[in-house]
């Protein structure tokens, strides 16, 4: 954290980089339809958590939507990330890469994390 913004600085640098390396080594095209691809998997999900969450009690008023509502948009953005919607195979080369990269990346910020949070590290 930067002592005075407050900011994560390191992160920022970091994925910018990432974002940098990104653009200059693959083909926008291929790049944005990942890109969307990895958004309506993320997006399924949401809508399923909706459907998940709203079983456990809460102490306070919160937002509730109809069921139909996240039914609806979890089968909407399955398809659309399914190969059925007509989607590149390109595009499932290119996520599992960086789902495996963000996994790799995980995995050493854990290692990192861990030593430093080590009393006896």
């Amino acid at each position: 954290m930067h002592p005075a913004r407050r900011t994560p600085w390191v992160a920022i640098i970091f994925t910018s980089l990432i974002a940098v390396v990104l653009v200059s080594t693959t083909d926008l095209e291929a790049l944005g339809s990942t890109t969307s691809l990895l958004l309506l998997l993320v997006f399924t999900v949401v809508n399923i958590a909706v459907l998940v969450l709203r079983r456990e009690k809460a102490e306070h008023e919160h937002f509730r939507v109809p069921t139909v509502i996240p039914v609806l948009g979890a089968i909407t953005c399955a398809f659309l990330a399914s190969p059925f919607s007509g989607r590149d195979s390109q595009d499932y080369v290119i996520g599992g890469i960086l789902l495996a990269i963000g996994v790799l990346l995980w995995f050493v910020n854990r290692l990192f994390v861990g030593r430093v949070a080590s009393p006896h590290g």
